[in-house]
């Protein structure tokens, strides 16, 4: 009976060494459930904290630009008009071809993004009212920016937040296939939703970083406008699409962010007052410049 209890004994560890071996484990364990919580923490604050990946265009010769939306870009006279008076009014940068492409209401998923880009005739000519309706054909009809826009509430309504991001995924492909960049805007928040841009601002920054996309921060200058200066209405009385004064701001934003000029000063403001275009300018070259963090021209 001795000889069977001291065998036993010598196949078992030392009881020091067992328990050396039980803290070693347990150590580990902690160790990898720290690591765990770590990357789960450090996940939720990027996903809400979210910075742009991309800051500027790849391109410094831009020479035609797309819009493709919906009644965000085609109110007032169109937001690529407004655009093309900044433009114009900067000796610096040369003119452009402007095209804008919108649904009302729609999102991307309405948009055959391919057919547009693959098109000969769209943007091969022009009736120029201004030169007695003379016929203008373009022999060069290529694109070098498609500027794509979502529904307002598409990025974060939970009907169409899947969608959302597939067709960013789907068009911006589509876009370099073609040899363009692609760009998404970001729209804004509704006058009477103080709330939505957040949550817009967050799925549009994923969704651009996703892509490897440049972000048009139009809803971040709308934030900042409603604060700096909630005399100027942004908004029409539907509380959701732009004044003349939104549809100002929102090219001037996109003007920043393809050339990385500045616009005040800029003389290319329409119908605009100008004590109140100064400070739509200067909404917009603050918001491009913190956005992105960037040193404007």
């Amino acid at each position: 009976m001795a000889c069977k209890r001291s065998a036993v004994r010598s196949r078992l560890a030392p009881p020091k060494l067992l328990t050396k071996n039980i803290i070693l484990k347990m150590f580990a364990k902690l160790n990898n459930f720290l690591i765990a919580i770590s990357l789960i923490f450090a996940i939720t604050v990027l996903s809400d904290d979210l910075t742009p990946n991309i800051k500027s265009t790849k391109s410094n010769e831009i020479k035609s630009v797309m819009f493709v939306g919906h009644s965000f870009f085609y109110y007032n006279n169109s937001l690529h008009n407004h655009l093309g008076k900044l433009i114009k009014a900067n000796p610096e940068i040369e003119d452009i071809k402007r095209r804008s492409i919108t649904i009302n209401g729609s999102s991307l998923s309405w948009h055959n993004v391919e057919s547009y880009l693959s098109n000969p005739n769209i943007g091969s000519f022009k009736i120029d009212a201004s030169k007695d309706n003379a016929y203008i054909e373009y022999e060069e009809t290529s694109v070098d920016v498609v500027i794509m826009a979502d529904c307002s509430l598409c990025p974060i309504h939970p009907k169409t937040k899947e969608a959302f991001y597939s067709h960013v995924a789907k068009h911006s492909k589509t876009i370099r296939k073609n040899k363009a960049e692609p760009i998404l805007f970001m729209t804004w928040g509704y006058k009477n939703k103080p709330r939505m841009y957040k949550k817009l601002k967050k799925e549009f920054l994923r969704a651009a970083n996703l892509n490897n996309l440049l972000v048009i921060p139009a809803g971040e200058a709308f934030d900042l406008g409603n604060k700096l200066h909630p005399e100027i209405n942004l908004y029409t009385s539907d509380n959701r699409h732009p004044s003349e004064e939104g549809t100002y701001l929102a090219a001037s934003v996109v003007f920043v962010t393809l050339f990385g000029h500045r616009t005040e000063g800029n003389i290319g403001i329409g119908n605009i007052d100008p004590s109140v275009a100064i400070k739509l300018q200067r909404i917009a070259d603050k918001t491009v410049s913190e956005f992105f963090n960037l040193q404007l021209k």
